[in-house]
């Protein structure tokens, strides 16, 4: 018999003479002894734990001297005694003894994996019952209205400031940007955190903040990262509030957060590429091209491009490998490919379903790229026209702008006069009942 099972059981002799003392004790208690050996039966206590953990790491150890000692070609004195002392039933029994404790200890591994399963039920029901109630507090009428009126003063408080910068001293807009985009961020991650929307914020307009912070505060004088940027800022993240509708809806936090970190990096470079001539007072409708036309493509598409690709690569290596166990478990967890078909009436689920539902992620991946160059065909154009950047910028802020009126007119005050109606419905009735009292 080897050292490492003689050692099992040597410690399981010493757990049944523990148990065996305690047995006075208990019995003189009550003789509650005897009820507790019954449940132990379908319970795991500390020794049972123990004799787990003592057991693997005798299995261990083991391994590794068995791995590290060389194979002997002869047997020591002291072991050919003992095996001549030993008789066969001796070593039959313990045998048994030893095939005894694996079985006992590969049950309580069990018994541990279920309790650590029933353990981990038990906390996601807690965190879900701590939303609900948070969820419901922040649901109520008084800390909506209250939280909405917070919102529309410091939303147009904000569109005034970012007015007076551009005018006044478009040089610190960058500041402003970064002054703004710190706190919004933080606020935004507490809120989808809690409606597992977070999964939103790996998206790429949340990568070109971070592009925007590093050229602005690293790399300032990098004329390419510029440009990339310019491209990158002016291009998807412009054509977004087209694309996903974003509004100007004051009194709702989440969509001035979806516009603001929209329009805020075009402005941004905006008034990085135009601001020695809005300081002159000078507006050329259009210069002559730096450059050649292959540099601007390398400059205003390739690059920007490869910026993009990187991103791209980094969210299906986070979505499709590092967190696909986690999206598959938690089919409430929200992304932008689960957002966009969530219907399967809607157009976007129709277009992304093109070439099969099994090929959605793929077909998601071609069109992002697509649309992505597609934005940056006239950055060379922009970059060269301060008219035409203002009014390509002008166009983007109008949509918007419609965009919160439709809100406002259709959405938002259908409610309200849905509200008024039912309150004076519920008026005219208290009204009826204590005239008839």
């Amino acid at each position: 018999m080897s050292n490492t099972e003689h050692q099992i059981i040597m410690n399981n002799t010493m757990l049944e003479k523990e148990e065996e003392t305690t047995v006075p004790l208990s019995e003189s208690k009550g003789g509650d002894r005897r009820d507790d050996n019954l449940r132990r039966k379908d319970s795991l206590d500390y020794f049972d734990a123990m004799e787990v953990l003592y057991y693997d790491d005798m299995l261990q150890q083991n391994e590794e001297s068995t791995a590290t000692d060389s194979p002997s070609t002869s047997s020591s004195e002291e072991e050919d005694t003992f095996a001549k002392e030993g008789s066969g039933n001796d070593e039959n029994e313990e045998q048994n003894i030893v095939h005894e404790i694996k079985g006992r200890v590969h049950h309580n591994r069990k018994k541990l994996h279920k309790m650590a399963s029933e353990k981990r039920k038990i906390l996601e029901r807690k965190i879900k019952e701590r939303r609900r109630k948070l969820k419901q507090i922040m649901s109520e009428p008084g800390f909506v209205m209250t939280m909405d009126k917070i919102s529309f003063v410091c939303g147009v408080l904000i569109i005034m400031v970012i007015e007076a910068v551009l005018l006044v001293s478009p040089e610190k807009m960058g500041v402003l940007y970064s002054t703004l985009l710190i706190p919004l961020m933080v606020v935004r991650y507490i809120l989808y955190r809690a409606d597992m929307y977070h999964y939103f914020m790996y998206d790429f307009c949340y990568y070109a903040q971070v592009l925007l912070l590093v050229h602005m505060y690293k790399y300032p004088n990098n004329i390419e990262l510029g440009k990339a940027l310019f491209s990158i800022s002016n291009g998807p993240l412009a054509s977004a509030i087209i694309m996903w509708r974003n509004s100007l809806v004051f009194h709702s936090m989440d969509k001035m957060t979806s516009m603001f970190i929209h329009i805020l990096p075009p402005l941004v470079m905006f008034s990085r590429r135009w601001g020695d001539h809005l300081a002159n007072k000078d507006f050329p409708f259009y210069e002559d091209m730096d450059g050649t036309i292959s540099s601007n493509i390398k400059d205003f598409m390739w690059v920007p491009l490869c910026y993009y690709g990187v991103w791209q690569i980094g969210y299906l290596v986070k979505t499709e490998v590092i967190s696909k166990n986690k999206l598959e478990y938690n089919t409430g967890i929200m992304t932008s490919l689960r957002w966009m078909t969530r219907k399967r009436s809607s157009t976007s689920y129709k277009l992304l379903s093109i070439f099969g539902e099994h090929n959605q992620l793929p077909t998601f991946v071609l069109i992002q790229a697509v649309y992505t160059l597609a934005t940056f065909l006239i950055m060379p154009l922009l970059w060269h026209s301060f008219w035409l950047h203002a009014f390509y910028l002008g166009v983007i802020f109008i949509v918007s702008l419609a965009n919160g009126a439709t809100y406002y007119f259709h959405v938002f005050a259908k409610r309200y006069i849905e509200e008024i109606g039912k309150r004076v419905s519920e008026e005219k009735t208290e009204t009826k009942t204590s005239a008839k009292a």
